[in-house]
């Protein structure tokens, strides 16, 4: 993985830190065996400590009136489907009306 204006994918970069944390020789020829600066994989295994909490945090539930009003919207569109399919059978009854 050479740097030489490639873009490296954040897969690529998340690997490289979780395997060059485990690599024998140490960060410094993990780096050299991949084409990069110390400083870079440094770089992104701060970034990767510093968003990895993100991943433990738990999803916010649904208050009450975020699920009133979900359960709302929802009866509104089942309204408004119905008008405009009864509105549909009557125009192929009926036709469309005159100006």
């Amino acid at each position: 993985m050479t740097t030489s204006k490639r873009h490296i994918t954040p897969e690529m970069k998340n690997k490289a830190v979780f395997d060059g944390l485990v690599y024998p020789d140490g960060i410094a020829a993990f780096c050299r065996k991949l084409g990069i600066r110390d400083t870079m994989f440094y770089n992104w295994k701060n970034h990767l400590l510093s968003k990895g909490q993100m991943v433990f945090r738990q999803s916010k539930k649904e208050t009450a009136v975020e699920q009133r009003l979900r359960d709302e919207l929802s009866k509104k569109d089942s309204i408004i489907s119905a008008l405009v399919e009864e509105n549909i059978e009557l125009k192929k009854k009926f036709g469309s009306l005159p100006n």
